[in-house]
């Protein structure tokens, strides 16, 4: 309101404030002399009242930015999230291709990239608690989501005699993210107000663990078994299942492997709570759909980005997988209409019938309990196109 009260004061508006105040008996014509003496005042007064505005805008929380937003959140010990380093899988062989062992510190740049991204090996990786032979830790070097997605040959930086062939594999340990937006740190902020973290409740569980570096969303089940238990369900930053690297990871770091039950207050649980951190279950959406395409649209480009669409709503979906009700109970459901409205958002698409997922007509709703936790992901997608 004060804001909208502060739009009417423009440079227009003053100067016609100003002139009205002046007889009629005295030339205001442009060019006069009290016209010419008033506008400078006016204009200046003008931009004064535009830094005002600008001024209460950053002062709330709802409206701030920027460094401002960071001002205002830290009254209440919030920072924004910085960005963070992907941490991926590579695989190294010699030229029988047996597997060979690299040195922690070597450096390594992905091919054929617009802006090819450097990695440095920073640790071995094991399965299952078993070292795996050739198969190492890379963190990026940038910061930033973009180290997440690269898959294929790396080129060595550090020269490494007998090297015949290193891969960057598919398996994201560590997911990075980019640097927390003015819209999630104010969520996140009034996140915070509205659920008061304090004292090993599930909210203060769920505020440490997405602090941390790879963790983008958790489900907290406390006294799930038994009196001091508490599981904690997460995803990675991409808010995909997390690798068992992560769990580890967060593992660790909440609750260290070999504690005795009574806890001990060696990590950041607090004392006498005994934390298991997992992740979730993927559950693949197929979904088939017949659709009705407007004329002189590509079909191969409609097609392309319908399953786009479906990937985002399942992304949306997968977003708010940490939401709970206020009894901490949590849901999801992947809902026909909205996978509808998706593939009709798709320019061309004229008309959507006889969807189904998962070869049924209703609408899937997933198991989010102590016991399972279940995420949706992309399966298969069957388009019967019509024109």
């Amino acid at each position: 309101m004060i804001g909208e009260y502060l739009d009417q004061y423009t440079y227009e508006h003053l100067l016609n404030e100003a002139l009205s105040k002046i007889p009629d008996t005295v030339d205001k014509r442009e060019g006069s002399i009290i016209y010419d003496a008033l506008a400078p005042a006016c204009a200046a007064l003008a931009q004064a009242y535009i830094e005002l505005k600008g001024i209460y805008i950053e002062t709330y929380v709802l409206t701030a930015s920027g460094e401002y937003l960071d001002h205002r959140v830290k009254e209440q010990g919030l920072t924004r999230m910085p960005a963070t380093k992907a941490v991926k899988k590579a695989t190294f062989t010699k030229e029988d291709e047996s597997p060979m062992s690299v040195p922690v510190g070597s450096r390594f740049s992905t091919v054929d990239l617009d802006e090819n991204i450097n990695y440095v090996v920073t640790g071995v990786f094991k399965q299952d608690g078993v070292l795996v032979p050739g198969a190492y830790q890379l963190t990026c070097e940038s910061e930033g989501s973009a180290g997440n997605h690269y898959t294929g040959r790396l080129l060595p930086i550090t020269f490494i005699n007998s090297l015949a062939n290193a891969m960057m594999t598919g398996e994201l340990l560590v997911p990075a993210r980019d640097e927390e937006t003015d819209d999630e740190l104010r969520e996140r902020f009034l996140e915070v107000m509205n659920r008061k973290p304090f004292g090993g409740n599930a909210s203060q569980y769920d505020e440490i663990l997405k602090e941390m570096d790879g963790v983008g969303s958790v489900q907290v089940y406390p006294v799930w078994d038994g009196g001091g238990t508490v599981k904690c369900s997460i995803l990675g930053s991409d808010f995909g299942k997390a690798s068992q690297t992560l769990v580890d990871k967060v593992q660790e770091a909440l609750y260290p492997d070999g504690m005795t039950p009574t806890g001990g207050g060696l990590g950041l649980a607090p004392i006498g709570h005994k934390v298991t951190i997992t992740t979730a279950t993927e559950i693949p959406i197929n979904v088939s759909a017949s659709i009705t395409v407007n004329s002189g649209y590509d079909q191969g480009n409609i097609l392309d980005n319908v399953r786009t669409a479906i990937d985002n709503y399942l992304f949306g979906v997968r977003k708010q997988w940490g939401n709970s009700d206020d009894l901490n109970r949590y849901a999801q459901n992947v809902y026909i209409s909205q996978i509808n409205y998706a593939i009709l958002t798709v320019a061309g698409v004229q008309n959507v019938t006889n969807i189904q997922l998962n070869s049924s007509h209703e609408d899937i709703r997933l198991t989010e309990d102590a016991e399972i936790q279940e995420i949706p992901v992309s399966g298969q997608v069957n388009i019967d196109v019509q024109s």
